[in-house]
């Protein structure tokens, strides 16, 4: 009785060794990564550009629009220096970040990989005393304030679900103002310059050749 009492003591103990195949098989905890911290605010001219980086690479719309002046002009010239397109603040919104009633995407919708990286190559202040108003309403005028300028090479990689995109590759201005409202440095004027290295070509699609313009045009008409 003894000897059948120890052997059902040591099944058990050879059992209990086993692992259930039936078992559900435990999984470790999944790592869920904390959200990014809200970016900080643009008090200086670096932490604007800071954030331009920030709000392009992670195709944030708000932050984007947080960064941009009301008076806010991109344009872009000819390889004559003659401004051959441009749009305003609710236009750069809309290509960027779609319609407001969402009717029509913007290029942060088109695209799954958004790298965005600027190479400073000078900075300088535009001064104000040097550009007086030569009309009402002159988009160049800011006689009353200095503007902090970034000037230097954009290089973007924007690649859809598909791997399929666009390249850029160009110079271009970023003037900066602070808003008095608010004490925060914005994006007034963005500036292609189409003079720049290969004139007229040197934004590139993978397998056309397009500027920034022509590639906003395109992506959000």
């Amino acid at each position: 009785m003894k000897f059948f009492t120890l052997l059902s003591f040591c099944c058990f103990l050879a059992l209990s060794a086993c692992s259930n195949p039936f078992a559900p098989k435990t999984q470790p905890p999944s790592i869920i990564e904390p959200p990014a911290p809200p970016a900080p605010p643009a008090t200086t001219p670096e932490q604007l550009m800071d954030n331009l980086d920030r709000a392009m690479s992670t195709r944030d719309k708000d932050l984007y629009e947080s960064l941009l002046d009301k008076d806010f002009l991109f344009t872009e010239p000819d390889c004559l220096g003659e401004v051959v397109y441009f749009n305003n603040l609710e236009e750069e919104l809309e290509m960027m970040g779609g319609s407001r009633d969402g009717s029509q995407l913007g290029i942060f919708d088109a695209f799954r990989d958004f790298d965005f990286d600027f190479e400073l190559t000078r900075r300088f202040q535009e001064l104000g005393s040097e550009h007086p108003e030569s009309f009402p309403g002159d988009p160049d005028g800011h006689p009353d304030e200095d503007w902090e300028v970034f000037y230097g090479r954009v290089q973007m990689l924007m690649l859809d679900e598909n791997g399929n995109g666009f390249r850029v590759d160009q110079f271009m201005a970023y003037k900066l103002r602070l808003d008095p409202e608010d004490s925060l440095w914005k994006i007034v004027r963005w500036e292609n310059d189409a003079l720049a290295g290969d004139c007229g070509g040197a934004g590139k699609r993978l397998t056309n050749s397009l500027s920034w313009a022509a590639l906003k045009q395109q992506v959000a008409p």
